[in-house]
Order: structure tokens, then C-alpha cells, then sequence
């Protein structure tokens, strides 16, 4: 069939500008759809008014005026694809939709769209006659002409690849679904207190419903380093919940006198410009936890500050069951000569991976503080269990301190005084 027989066979029904113009989308630049079927329309007007018998639907041409043939032409009815969705339903989906995003601050969008069913079926039976190789899909054309009229009403970007809001616009429910982009916050933290996890705790029985196990509480303990940051930012961002990334974590009776880096990800913030500095001010008036550094970052650090292996150093004061001989201590520099072999310790097994891990400890040193103590300085790589290093955790670390020196400890306290991060 010769393009001109298709565009013929797109008039035999009523249509709009828009979807017969989008039936020859990829022909010529620098028009519009809207365009394309008005030039369209006007070419089909110039056959009929040459004397030309047509199997139009002649409502089309209702607004023509003819020179040389005289007909009365009914009002067009709708659309027969779209309905009249771009003869003025566009507009006020449009501002139905400014109307959602008024109470959320963002500078860039993008829209999605589900077409209704109707308009689906009717666009396969244009295609079928005038062909789909220069055709658009209807869901581009309302994405975009959608989006030109937000853009218009807002004065906010269309953007394609990271936007802060894409808006799914469902025509087949005549709803309308709003997705906000997580705001990502990086920053470091101090852990000042023992006993505190880095990330909420929620209770395995009741799946943080509260139950009489965890007291009601939901969580297995009063708070973490999760909440005492983000209780500040949540409350001035308008999200309800975040989610924490920590590069590695300590366990919850050390204490982090290093700064380790984190990001904060806002789920579904109201608010993307804040004030960072007020932020910091607050989350360190906590004698628990200090911040510093917080800055906007892209969701791309995340995995990067899951995947860097960073190294650490440790202080660990411990106390042996036994008063240490010290001719065994020169043992010790066995540490630094070989790899530690660690299995998964017995502590964390029940939810990691049983295997065995070879890591290094790059600087050790030691000083005994009393006839059973002795304080550590350990530098090593990033993996490596420090308190299996100095207990054996039953001879599932090797070598380890208590087995040089023939003693077991007793007790044990841990710091990270400092992160080796650039």
C-alpha cells in the first residue's frame, strides 16, 4: 500500500491532530505530532476539494472551508483512538498532577504513563492500516506532552535519567502514583558508648509489632546509631524511614573513637533542600553519637562504601584468667609474621557464612598494664575479627594471642581509634 492509500485509511474515522500526525512520527523534524496531523488533515482537504472521491469519515474536516465542493459537515465526535485525551483531558490531568507535587519540593521529573486498555486497542487497529514504521507509540507521545505542560505549570526539568519525582500516570484506573527518589546523606560517625548497634534492632518474635519479648518496644534496643542520626533529618525532610550504610560496623560493645563513613538514604522525602549544618548541630547535642562531613551524595557511593575493604585500627584491653608469663609475650611477633586463618566466629555463625577467612595484621603492638592485663594496638585489614584475634575463639582463629601466650582472657573491651578511609 503506497503511503498516501495509509493516509487515507487513517481519516476513514474520526481522529485528532495528535494521533493521526503520530501515525508519521518519525518523518520530517522540526514538527510536532500535532503538527504532522494538521499538515495531514489539510493534505486529505486538498484531494477532496480537487473532486477527489474519498472513503473518508468527513467530520474531520469539519472546520475546512472548501472552495469547490459543497457539503455540510457534521461536528466531529471524539477521537476514535485517544478519546480527546489530547484535545484538552491532557490539561487537566496536568494540573491534577501539579496539584499532587505542590507538597513536594523537587527540580527535576519524569513522567510514566499506562494508556487505557480502549486506546491500546484502537492505536493496533491504526497501525494495522497505516503501518508502524515511521509510527510513535502513544504512551511517548503522552509521556512527553504530559510532561511539556508540568514542565510549563512548574517551571521544573523534565529529566530522563535521575529524576527527583517520576510520575505514573494510569488512564486505565484514572490514577495517578507519585515516586519520590531517595535523598542520599554521606557523613562520618563517632560512637561514644558501648552497647549500642549501628542499625535498629527489630524484634525477631513480633517482627517489630511489640510484643511482651522486647517489652513492647518492637526493637531489642533503646536506640542505635540509625536513629540518633536520623531523628533530626527525618522530622525536617518529611520521610517517614531510612535505610543506613555504614562502611563496615563495630560490634555493639566497642566503641568507634574513629570516624567511619556512612550514608543516610531518605525514603520518600517531602523536603530535599536542608540544611545540613543545623543537622549536624543537633545530632551532636547526643553524648552517644557525633557526625561530621554530612553532605548530598549519589545513590552510586552506597556501594561503594559497601564493597571498599578499609583497614582499622583497634585499642583492646584485656584481662587474662591467669598472671601472664611474660617470657611467652615475645611470642607475639608470630602476629605480624603470618596470615590469620579465621573461621566464622561462633558469635555471628547463626547468620554468616561458616567459612574460613585469611586476613593480615599489618602493626601490633602491646604494653601490660598489671599482672594480668595487657593493652593492645592492632592496625589490620578489613574482615578480620579482632576479639577472635586476641581470644582463639576456641582455636577457630589462628594464630591467636591467648594461645601464644598460653592464657585465657577473661574480659575484654574494644575501641576503633581509627578508620583508614580517604
Amino acid at each position: 500500500m503506497k503511503q498516501e492509500e495509509k493516509i487515507i485509511e487513517i481519516f476513514k474515522n474520526p481522529i485528532c491532530d495528535n494521533c493521526a500526525g503520530r501515525s508519521l512520527a518519525d518523518l520530517l523534524s522540526g514538527f510536532d505530532n500535532s503538527e504532522r496531523g494538521k499538515v495531514l488533515r489539510m493534505y486529505i482537504a486538498f484531494l477532496l476539494d480537487s473532486g477527489e472521491k474519498l472513503d473518508v469519515d468527513l467530520t474531520n474536516f469539519h472546520d475546512i472551508k472548501f472552495r469547490n465542493i459543497k457539503i455540510d459537515i457534521k461536528k466531529p465526535e471524539k477521537c476514535k483512538v485517544c478519546k480527546n485525551f489530547f484535545g484538552g483531558k491532557i490539561d487537566d490531568l496536568a494540573e491534577s498532577v501539579v496539584k499532587k507535587l505542590d507538597v513536594i519540593e523537587f527540580d527535576t521529573f519524569l513522567v510514566g504513563s499506562v494508556p487505557s486498555n480502549e486506546m491500546l486497542n484502537e492505536e493496533e487497529r491504526l497501525q494495522e492500516v497505516a503501518g508502524i514504521e515511521f509510527s510513535e507509540p502513544i504512551k511517548s507521545e503522552i509521556n512527553r506532552e504530559l510532561g511539556k505542560r508540568i514542565e510549563n505549570l512548574t517551571s521544573k526539568k523534565f529529566n530522563l535519567k535521575n529524576p527527583d519525582v517520576t510520575i505514573i500516570v494510569d488512564l486505565d484506573t484514572d490514577t495517578t502514583r507519585l515516586q519520590v527518589k531517595s535523598l542520599y546523606i554521606y557523613g562520618k560517625y563517632q560512637k561514644l558508648a558501648r552497647g549500642i548497634p549501628q542499625t535498629k534492632w527489630v524484634c525477631g518474635k513480633c517482627k517489630g509489632k511489640g510484643c511482651t519479648f522486647c517489652k513492647g518496644e518492637g526493637k531489642l534496643y533503646e536506640t542505635s546509631i540509625q536513629e540518633i542520626i536520623e531523628n533530626p533529618i527525618l522530622k525536617v525532610a518529611g520521610s517517614k524511614k531510612s535505610s543506613f550504610h555504614g562502611s563496615g560496623r563495630e560490634d555493639i560493645d566497642a566503641r568507634n573513637l574513629g570516624w567511619r563513613p556512612f550514608v543516610i538514604e531518605l525514603v520518600k522525602p517531602v523536603k530535599r533542600k536542608i540544611n545540613l549544618r543545623e543537622i549536624e548541630k543537633k545530632i551532636n547535642k547526643s553524648k552517644k553519637v557525633k557526625v561530621n562531613g554530612l553532605k548530598f551524595v549519589a545513590k552510586d557511593l552506597v556501594r561503594k562504601l559497601k564493597t571498599d575493604r578499609i583497614d582499622k585500627t583497634y585499642l583492646v584491653n584485656a584481662e587474662f584468667k591467669n598472671k601472664i608469663d611474660r617470657k611467652l609475650l615475645k611470642n607475639l611477633k608470630n602476629i605480624t609474621k603470618e596470615a590469620i586463618l579465621q573461621k566464622t566466629p561462633t558469635r555471628v555463625v547463626h547468620r554468616r557464612a561458616n567459612k574460613t577467612r585469611k586476613r593480615h595484621v599489618k602493626k601490633f603492638s602491646y604494653k601490660a598494664v598489671g599482672s594480668k592485663r595487657i593493652q593492645f594496638k592492632i592496625m589490620a585489614e578489613s574482615g578480620l575479627y579482632i576479639k577472635e584475634l586476641i581470644t582463639g575463639d576456641e582455636g577457630r582463629t589462628q594464630p591467636n594471642v591467648s594461645g601464644l601466650i598460653n592464657n585465657k582472657v577473661k574480659k575484654l573491651s574494644l575501641d576503633v581509634i581509627k578508620i583508614h578511609s580517604d
